[in-house]
């Protein structure tokens, strides 16, 4: 049998999602939850932080619970795509184009 809690996420944690410290303890909160399956409301959440979004991203995907996300801000959303999908960094010039001179 599956057991099922709710959290919002406004009232355990903040409407702006900073610290990475926080989605850390904000997990550990999750895990000793006597519960198979864990739905966050973002509802009302302004902002959140890359490392915050980091942060939550990687305990997520690490977490034995089922966590299910509602009421997501686009915002927060788009944080978190950008979390998850690492991108090859793009080089600012190309090296192999500059010459040494010397002064």
């Amino acid at each position: 049998m599956t057991t099922s809690t709710k959290i919002v996420m406004v009232e355990k944690i903040s409407v702006d999602l900073a610290l990475r410290d926080s989605a850390r303890e904000f997990f550990e909160f999750v895990e000793s939850l006597p519960f198979d399956e864990v739905t966050l409301d973002f509802k009302d959440v302004k902002s959140i932080s890359r490392s915050f979004a980091h942060e939550f991203v990687d305990r997520k995907r690490s977490s034995q619970k089922k966590i299910i996300e509602v009421n997501v801000p686009q915002n927060v959303r788009k944080m978190f795509v950008v979390v998850e999908e690492p991108r090859v960094k793009q080089p600012i010039f190309n090296t192999r184009m500059i010459k040494a001179v010397s002064l």
